[in-house]
Order: structure tokens, then C-alpha cells, then sequence
């Protein structure tokens, strides 16, 4: 399937997409219903198990949010810090910091180092434990996110130079281990008997990032983590579950995002799922059930939105893809002409239009920034714009935590810290202000 990225996308009914920093002030608005939330009205057990990156504050816990149980981090894992300026983010258990990522003083004491680490061990077993000693009468939901393959790719000590028969980088070495991860998912359910009855979902949460010299690629897409051309929101993803009639289809071009994963699965689970309060769905998940299953794609979305933050990237319906606001990393060997640029840039006047069909990599754009002279342009233009009109007029972008940002919501005194000697001083002057990327706040 054509499956598109879209972070603080758990939730239903949220068109804004980016990555939270470590002193934004975000918690999951009491309005919004995730999954746990509503598995748990029908007895599921739940569990979390990774990076959750959806708040670091206290009340922003995933355990405030119906899973049971927490283990993991609750922000990118980073850089390491000196404990001064910024505290290094914690390793949690359900609401407590059991551990620092990264200790300042004791470079042995790292969890990660030079990009080896047995975090992913570590959630390997955990989930693997947690599926055994699960009761087959009782049904379950898991949500694990890894991060090894990441900003600072890392692997276990048993899987270095697991790829020595390829690239034989940190990358591919954690790629192996993640590959061995998904086998034994796989296993356990098989040896539980619930492989039949249980829906697996496998995603990349984000593509290859512009700096992944040694591995990761997004070819044949165009850009990298964070921009709005293919290579950046175009991302790989798996269904699985042999007890499901899939119809003899194995493989869909259907238009899709992650915030539709919260309809579909909720509606391949027996629930069904609220219905969309507008025509497209733009704001709020889609149910693509019967589009996987049969492959009829009849009436299920012809129309991706493309955010970062708050503000409204790029737009694509069906073939077409129009850029209204530019900005894309300089991934090295490609330059595109009118979006290759550090700077944000308004194009919304003229956008540049792709076919993103016949050009997956948009290195052949039809016309926008300097050149209009093309009669698809012209013809094509006028619906993308209309549709674009229509978002910003059903999808109202609220003032909130999410623009804001104090360096008092960083990890500094998290529950727990005092047991374990944990606790950081707060060196910083507490002082609310706007995030500093200016497409969270609509400011492009």
C-alpha cells in the first residue's frame, strides 16, 4: 500500500504531524480516544513497550492512557547531555525512571554506546514474555516502537557485524536484529496458538534520515526524515493475520496514513469505529477495511494531507501531488529545483505539482515556482487547490501544547529519582515560550 507517516497520529482526529522535543508540554487531549482506551471497554490487557514520544511530563505517561504496563523511554534517545543545560532522558517502568540513557560522569554506565546497546534485547524478551503469559480467552494489545534504526543506529553485542555479508554498518547490523525481533513475535504466537487470531501490524514510523551515510535508503523516493517530498512520509508497512479472508490480495496502492490505522484496525478487531463528522476524513482516521481486504477501493481516500506541525506542507490527490510550502534537506546526490532548501518557503500562490505516479522521486516537477507555461498544470492545479481550501477550512489547527515549549517539562525530577539517585538539579530558568520550529505554529 501507498502508506504515509504521521506522527501524534495514535489518536483519531488529529491532522497535526511532527516530532515533539524534549521540552515541549504536549499531553494527549481527555477528548481523544487512542486504542487502549477503547480495547479496554471490551477487557483487553495492554501493554507499551519502547519510545512513546508522546509527552515526557508526568501526566503524560502512557500508563494514564490505558496501558497496563510501560517500559521504554519517553523521548528520542538523542544526544547525551551533560546534565546541566539539559538532563539525558530517562528509562522508565510504568511511571517510574529506573535509569538514565546516558550517565555523565561514567561512560560504561551508557545504555547506548557507540551504537551498541541491548535496549532491543531488552524489549525483545519483555514482549515475548508478555504474549506467552497471556490467556488465550482474553484478548491483548501490544504496541512496541523501536528506535535502533534511528537517529543513532544501534544493536545488541550479539548481532555486531551480524551483516558482515552485506554493508556490515551499525544500521544493517540493527536491521538484522530488528528482522530477528519480528521472527520472534511470530514464534510466540505460533507456540501460544494465537497466530490465527491475532492482527499484526508492522510499520516504519519515520523513512531513512539524510545523515544515514552507512544504511537506510528511501530511493526510489526523493528526501529524508522531516521533509515534505515522498522519501519523507512515504513509509513501508506490513498487515498480517492468517485467520482474516484477505481475498487472495496481498498487495494494495491504496492511499493510507497512520491515523486510518485507528478505524481499520478497530474495525478488523469486530468494534466499529465512530464514523468521519466530515466528507474526507482529512482530519480524523478512515476505515480501509474492505480497500485491503477486496482491494475495491470505491469511496476510501483519494487524499493525503501532509503537515509538519501546523502547517499545511503539501497535498496530494489521487496521481497528483502539489507542494504549497517548501523545505527539504540536502540529502547528498539530489537537488531539487524549488524545494531543495533549508529555508521554509511559501509557494501556496504557485505550488509545485508532481505526478507522483509516473515520478515517485518528484525529479520532474509539471510546473509551480517559476514555470506555469504547462496546460496539466493548469488543469490539475484548480482541484488541488480547492482541496486545499477544504482543509484548511474543516481542519481548525487549536493553540496548545504542542507550540509550547519550557525546559521545565524536560526529565529533570521524574517519579522515582529520588529511590534511585536520579534526580537532576534544574539549571534553567522555567519560562513557557513558542517551540522554535516555525511550521509547529503555523507560521510558515
Amino acid at each position: 500500500k501507498q502508506w504515509y507517516q504521521r506522527r501524534v497520529a495514535i489518536t483519531a482526529g488529529n491532522a497535526e504531524d511532527t516530532q515533539l522535543r524534549e521540552d515541549s508540554g504536549f499531553v494527549l487531549h481527555s477528548s481523544l480516544k487512542i486504542l487502549p482506551q477503547i480495547l479496554k471497554t471490551k477487557d483487553y490487557v495492554t501493554k507499551y513497550i519502547g519510545r512513546w514520544n508522546l509527552g515526557q511530563r508526568t501526566e503524560a505517561n502512557p500508563t494514564k492512557f490505558s496501558f497496563d504496563s510501560f517500559i521504554g523511554t519517553v523521548s528520542d534517545c538523542g544526544v547525551k547531555h551533560d546534565n546541566l543545560r539539559y538532563p539525558n532522558i530517562g528509562y522508565y517502568r510504568n511511571e517510574r525512571i529506573v535509569a538514565r540513557v546516558f550517565d555523565p560522569n561514567t561512560k560504561e554506565d551508557d545504555l547506548v554506546d557507540d551504537g551498541v546497546s541491548n535496549l532491543t534485547k531488552v524489549y525483545t524478551d519483555d514482549m515475548e514474555v508478555f504474549i506467552k503469559t497471556q490467556k488465550k480467552e482474553k484478548p491483548f494489545y501490544l504496541h512496541v516502537s523501536l528506535e535502533a534504526l534511528k537517529h543513532r543506529p544501534y544493536r545488541s553485542p550479539k548481532f555486531e557485524d551480524s551483516s558482515a555479508d552485506s554493508r556490515s554498518t551499525n544500521f544493517t547490523d540493527a536491521l538484522r536484529e530488528v528482522d530477528g525481533f519480528v521472527g520472534v513475535v511470530v514464534k510466540a504466537l505460533q507456540e501460544t496458538e494465537l497466530a490465527d487470531k491475532t492482527l499484526i501490524i508492522f510499520a516504519a514510523q519515520s523513512t531513512a534520515l539524510a545523515s544515514h551515510y552507512e544504511g537506510g535508503s528511501n530511493s526510489p523516493f526523493t528526501g529524508a526524515t522531516g521533509d515534505s517530498t515522498e522519501g519523507g512520509v512515504r513509509v513501508p508497512a506490513i498487515i498480517s493475520c492468517p485467520g482474516l479472508d484477505w481475498g487472495g490480495n496481498t498487495r494494495s496502492k491504496q492511499l493510507m496514513n497512520f491515523a486510518d490505522l485507528h478505524a481499520t484496525a478497530l474495525s478488523m478487531l469486530g468494534f466499529t469505529p465512530a464514523a468521519c463528522t466530515e466528507d474526507k476524513c482529512v482530519k480524523e482516521g478512515m476505515d480501509m477495511t474492505k480497500s485491503l481486504v477486496t482491494g475495491d477501493t470505491t469511496g476510501h481516500r483519494d487524499m493525503i494531507t501532509i503537515y509538519r506541525g501546523r502547517t499545511l506542507m503539501a497535498l496530494r490527490r489521487g496521481r497528483y501531488k502539489a507542494h504549497l510550502m517548501s523545505r527539504s534537506t540536502f540529502v547528498p546526490g539530489q537537488f531539487l529545483d524549488n524545494l531543495t532548501s533549508y529555508q521554509l518557503r511559501n509557494t501556496t500562490k504557485l505550488p509545485i505539482l508532481f505526478d507522483v505516479v509516473s515520478d515517485p522521486g518528484e525529479r520532474f516537477f509539471i510546473g509551480g515556482g517559476f514555470d506555469t507555461s504547462s496546460s496539466r498544470y493548469s488543469d490539475v492545479l484548480p482541484d488541488l487547490q480547492k482541496e486545499a481550501g477544504y482543509v484548511e477550512e474543516n481542519v481548525p489547527l487549536k493553540d496548545g501544547l504542542l507550540n509550547e515549549c519550557n525546559v521545565s517539562w524536560r526529565e529533570w525530577t521524574p517519579t522515582g529519582c529520588l529511590d534511585l539517585e536520579l534526580c537532576v538539579e534544574m539549571t534553567r530558568e522555567s519560562k513557557i515560550r513558542m517551540c522554535n520550529i516555525p511550521e509547529w505554529t503555523g507560521m510558515g
